[in-house]
């Protein structure tokens, strides 16, 4: 760029005013030159050449008509002299080209013949370092400057896109799109190609983890169902051929494998939750068909438990879920206050332009702050009053959890006032 722009002064790149000793030099020589021609007579050429005049420095008069100029020295260096000659008078200079400097000019009057008196110094350095050399600051600052910012752009570009496009794939990877890959460029070997190498070998290996976890539980529930579904035959076919006394062993280990079995269905749900790996089949469903039975059957249970259900109005809303999994979701934090409210339960609905939010509330004995936090994770009980006694593994608010994110929803848990637990279903309109 430096080059480029030097060559937009090819011929004369500077020149100030011509101060201090070599201005009082030139102008010794200009006196002794016109004593020695217009008073002693001496030629020019030869008066030009004398010892105390150009003795280690290259003199030339530059005349209007340049096949009369007359220098000191042969021009080995071919350099452009012709620059050197001023139409209308002008103050001395420091001029600087491309392969000399020159001072001056003096005007001196020989033989009746107007000159201008010029002192000469060739450069040994190159051309181009010179006309650098000379740029204007500015100019070499834009010279600098663009090629930088440009070189930048571009260097980011090719720094910045593979970057973009692992991220991207590294977003699909934690949506659950385990076939999520990114592309080696093939005359890349950097850092950042390593680490896509990296990148796509660890997709590798979870990908094939996550396959070997659902296969491990597909075939865990297919080789615990299928005992489970000989043993709830077997016992009804006991219950059939034995006495009172141990009809009633046999009706409570039916009601063991039933309760077995709704386990293993909850951890089946829950791992397909968790994997992305159930699928919703959304359609348009109201709110009133998806709550009325639940809210009847949930007046119905706090009736038999001396509770009191209250519940607002159905607002005539219609959502796309998949309403089996949503109301199995909405069911399970409903039960949950039931279980664990002193004596009262309360179902209220807020709606805003693109939400709906179901809150539940309970007047139970609610949980610490720390417990509030890890209420949603699997298999996790509070010590407490919410514990084994009651019924349930930890998966009830973990599974409603998981269902309402598959619906882009939120479920929010609170301390409800005074006491008790307040949960917030959050869905989009």
């Amino acid at each position: 760029m430096l080059l480029l722009l030097s060559q937009l002064h090819p011929e004369q790149l500077e020149s100030k005013k011509l101060r201090g000793k070599m201005l009082g030099s030139l102008i010794h020589i200009q006196h002794n030159l016109e004593r020695f021609v217009n008073i002693k007579h001496k030629p020019i050429a030869k008066a030009l050449k004398h010892p105390r005049l150009s003795e280690h420095k290259w003199l030339y008069l530059s005349h209007k008509k340049i096949e009369e100029s007359v220098s000191s020295r042969p021009n080995k260096q071919q350099l452009d002299l012709s620059l050197l000659f001023f139409e209308s008078p002008t103050e001395p200079l420091f001029i600087v080209t491309d392969k000399y400097y020159a001072y001056g000019p003096l005007p001196v009057t020989l033989n009746s013949e107007e000159y201008q008196l010029f002192q000469i110094k060739a450069l040994k350095a190159p051309a181009f370092l010179t006309r650098i050399k000379m740029l204007p600051f500015w100019l070499k600052g834009l010279a600098i400057l663009l090629p930088s910012i440009v070189l930048s752009i571009l260097f980011s570009r090719r720094l910045v896109a593979p970057l973009t496009e692992l991220g991207k794939a590294a977003k699909k990877l934690a949506q659950g799109k385990l076939s999520a890959r990114v592309t080696v460029p093939a005359k890349r070997h950097d850092e950042i190609a390593s680490l896509m190498h990296d990148f796509n070998f660890m997709a590798e290996r979870l990908s094939s983890s996550v396959h070997a976890h659902k296969q491990l539980l597909a075939d865990v529930s297919h080789e615990l169902r299928s005992p489970l579904t000989r043993l709830t035959l077997a016992n009804a076919m006991a219950q059939d051929t034995q006495g009172t006394t141990q009809n009633g062993y046999l009706i409570r280990i039916e009601k063991e494998a039933k309760c077995l079995d709704q386990m293993l269905s909850d951890v089946l749900t829950l791992s397909r939750l968790e994997q992305n790996q159930q699928t919703l089949q959304l359609e348009e469903v109201s709110l009133d068909a998806l709550m009325s039975n639940l809210l009847n059957d949930a007046h119905f249970e706090a009736e038999q438990k001396d509770r009191i259900f209250n519940s607002q109005p159905i607002p005539s809303i219609t959502l796309i879920c998949d309403g089996s999994l949503l109301n199995s979701a909405i069911e399970n934090v409903i039960r949950n206050a039931i279980k664990y409210a002193q004596n009262h339960i309360s179902v209220s609905f807020s709606q805003t332009a693109d939400s709906l939010s179901i809150f539940v509330h309970d007047d139970g004995f609610g949980v610490t702050d720390e417990a509030l936090i890890r209420l949603c994770q699997p298999f996790y009980r509070v010590s407490d009053s919410r514990n084994r006694s009651s019924g349930g593994i930890g998966l009830g608010l973990a599974i409603t959890k998981r269902a309402v994110c598959a619906h882009n929803g939120k479920l929010i848990l609170k301390h409800n006032t005074p006491t008790g637990l307040a949960a917030e279903i959050r869905l989009p309109l």
